[in-house]
């Protein structure tokens, strides 16, 4: 191999698509829109795009591209799976999709950074925040350990100060005898400000309730945010509770909502110079135990907003 070609083992191709996305480069937009579940891909397409001019599905992981029906600009709606790592995987195959000629396995020697948005569904941690409102992420923490594989910069003091906070409530709430006590390492990350401003105003234009807030993105479901309906006691007790509490230390900025993919997106595309936003509907409220089984309308509207966001942060249209 050439020198500065990645190894099949790095970077596995099957004929000229990237290994788990099934996709070619020629059929990813520069705009990109992240969901979780695979069957929000044809449904948002559905709704928004004229034409399916790529559908494929492979390991679970649908992706659509085509064109916007009111705007003519072309999207890639594809599917992150749940959970940090899942995102990592799809993270890295957009990006190498977007930078290497797969052919040769080398680093383009140009090329315009993506623009990526996670539409997605979260717990609501603020006692006044409503279901089915909007949060659009500012700062966010990772409570996964994916992200720590990755040794990116901090954005910024905040990002520090947010990282330190949380981890010493954490270790403040677990009991002395804990085995894991002294193990959690919650990193920290911001949104692209271009991406968040973008999102917030096409919510305030569209009349949909919306928040700015920080994202707390925990590795699972169940334990890993506060849930308790096995026989294995969680290690860190009240954990929604406890991020609720949260002092940020960023002037009207609270701890609003939980949920298993935001931190890995925003770190890596922060790092990789990529503009990244994330847009979630509120579709449980840990304070009161509700939850809204019927979210697709308030998940269509926080697709709505991304696609929006899209054309005024342009170009797009490929």
């Amino acid at each position: 191999m050439e020198e500065g070609t990645l190894l099949p083992a790095e970077l596995p191709v099957r004929n000229g698509r990237v290994y788990h996305l099934d996709l070619a480069p020629h059929e990813l937009a520069s705009n990109v829109l992240v969901v979780g579940d695979p069957e929000r891909v044809p449904f948002l397409s559905d709704e928004f795009l004229a034409e399916r001019e790529t559908d494929r599905c492979n390991r679970g992981l649908r992706t659509i591209t085509g064109h916007v029906r009111e705007t003519g600009q072309r999207v890639t709606i594809t599917t992150s799976g749940m959970g940090a790592p899942s995102m990592e995987i799809v993270v890295n195959e957009l990006v190498a999709l977007n930078e290497f000629n797969l052919s040769t396995g080398r680093r383009k020697e140009s090329f315009e950074p993506l623009t990526v948005v996670r539409v997605g569904t979260s717990g609501g941690l603020q006692a006044d925040t409503e279901l089915g409102s909007l949060i659009v992420t500012d700062y966010g923490v990772g409570l996964d350990n994916t992200g720590l594989y990755y040794n990116a910069p901090l954005p910024d003091a905040e990002c520090g100060l947010l990282e330190r906070r949380v981890r010493s409530l954490i270790e403040e709430t677990i009991p002395p005898d804990v085995r894991f006590r002294g193990r959690f390492h919650p990193y920290a990350v911001r949104a692209d400000c271009r991406v968040r401003v973008a999102l917030e105003r096409e919510a305030l234009h569209l009349g949909v309730p919306c928040r700015r807030g920080a994202t707390v993105t925990s590795p699972g479901f169940f334990a890993e945010q506060g849930r308790s309906i096995g026989r294995v006691a969680p290690t860190i007790p009240n954990l929604a509770d406890l991020m609720a509490s949260v002092d940020t230390g960023i002037p009207g900025l609270k701890m609003e909502n939980m949920e298993m993919e935001a931190s890995i997106l925003l770190h890596l595309m922060g790092a990789f110079g990529y503009r990244a936003g994330v847009v979630c509907v509120v579709i449980n409220k840990r304070t009161e135990g509700t939850f809204l089984t019927d979210y697709r309308e308030p998940v269509r509207k926080a697709a709505l907003v991304a696609l929006r966001a899209f054309r005024v942060l342009g170009p797009g249209t490929d």
